[in-house]
C-alpha cells in the first residue's frame, strides 16, 4: 500500500471510523441511517482496498452520528471531545453565592491536600481575619453571618495548621497600608481594631511559617484578580457572583506563573512580612 499522506489519513481515518462504530455498537446499515449516507458509501470507507476520504459534510455527518470530533476520524487530534465539550471540560462557573461559595472552597481545598495551593485574596487573607474585620465585612452580608463567617474562618486555619500544608498567599501592600489608614470600607474599623487586625495577622504569619507564606507586591507593577491555584488540580479565578473554574494544564499553569511572578517582584517577601506587619501596627499607635 502506498504511503502517501493521503493514504495514511486515508488509514487512519477508517481505523477510526471502524473503532467508534464498535463503540457504539453501530453496523453498516445502523450508521448508513443515522447519517443518511449510502450503506455502499460507508462499506467504501471501512474498505482496506479503498484510498479515499470523504467530504467535509459527509465527515461532519459520522462524526455527529458517532459523538466524536470531525477532527478526531480525520487523525488531526487525539481527542475525541468537540470544540464545545473542550470547552466545557476546561471551564466551568461555580456559583459564589454564600450558601455554596463555601462549599466549593472547602471541597476544592481537601481535592488539594498535599498540593501548593496559591491565593490572592479579594481584601486580607480570609483565614487572617479578626472577628471585627469579619464582623464589619458580613454585618449586611446577604446568607452569611458574621458567626458562620468565623465558623469558616477557623475551619480554614485548622487545615492550614495541618502537617505537610503548603499555602502561599499574595496580596497588594496598598491594600495594608489603606487598612491601617483606615480608607474606604475600613473607616468604620476603630485604630483599636485595626491595629488588632494587623497584629493577628503577623502572629499568625510567623506561627504559620513556613508551610504558609504571605507575601506583598506593589500595585504600582503588578496587577491581579482574587484568584486561586489549586495545586495541579483547578485554578479558580473569583468575579464577585461567580468562580471561574478552569481544569485544563495549560490555564492552570499560566496562573500558576502570574501568581509566581507576583512573588517575584514582591516588596515584602514573606520572611519579612511579620516585621513589616509590626511596624505598620506601631505606626497606628503613634497616630
Amino acid at each position: 500500500m502506498s504511503n502517501s499522506p493521503k493514504s495514511t489519513r486515508s488509514e487512519v481515518f477508517r481505523e477510526r471510523l471502524r473503532a467508534a462504530m464498535l463503540e457504539r455498537k453501530l453496523n453498516r446499515t445502523e450508521l448508513a441511517e443515522r447519517t443518511g449516507v449510502d450503506r455502499s458509501t460507508v462499506s467504501q470507507l471501512l474498505s482496506e482496498h479503498q484510498i479515499r476520504l470523504p467530504s467535509g459534510h459527509v465527515v461532519a455527518e459520522l462524526a455527529s452520528a458517532l459523538g466524536v470530533s470531525a477532527d478526531w476520524l480525520l487523525g488531526l487530534t487525539n481527542s475525541t471531545l468537540g470544540p464545545g465539550e473542550i470547552l466545557r471540560e476546561s471551564l466551568e462557573v461555580a456559583e459564589a453565592r454564600p450558601d455554596r461559595a463555601d462549599v466549593h472552597i472547602e471541597r476544592w481545598l481537601q481535592e488539594a491536600m498535599g498540593s501548593k495551593v496559591r491565593n490572592v485574596p479579594t481584601t486580607l487573607p480570609e483565614v487572617m481575619k479578626t472577628e471585627a474585620t469579619l464582623h464589619l465585612e458580613y454585618a449586611n452580608y446577604e446568607g452569611k453571618t458574621p458567626a458562620l463567617a468565623l465558623q469558616s474562618k477557623q475551619a480554614r486555619l485548622g487545615l492550614n495548621r495541618l502537617v505537610g500544608t503548603d499555602y502561599e498567599f499574595a496580596m497588594p501592600v496598598q491594600t495594608l497600608t489603606d487598612f491601617a489608614h483606615g480608607s474606604g470600607i475600613w473607616a468604620a474599623l476603630t485604630v483599636a481594631q485595626r491595629k488588632e487586625q494587623l497584629l493577628h495577622m503577623a502572629e499568625l504569619c510567623k506561627e504559620l511559617y513556613p508551610s504558609t507564606r504571605l507575601h506583598l507586591y506593589d500595585l504600582t507593577h503588578r496587577f491581579s484578580a482574587p484568584v486561586t491555584v489549586f495545586g495541579q488540580q483547578r485554578a479558580v479565578i473569583y468575579v464577585g457572583s461567580s468562580y471561574f473554574v478552569f481544569n485544563t494544564r495549560e490555564h492552570i499553569e499560566t496562573l500558576t506563573r502570574h501568581f509566581d511572578d507576583l512573588v517575584r517582584d514582591a516588596s515584602v517577601l514573606s520572611h519579612a512580612v511579620t516585621d513589616w506587619l509590626g511596624v505598620l501596627a506601631d505606626e497606628l499607635s503613634q497616630a
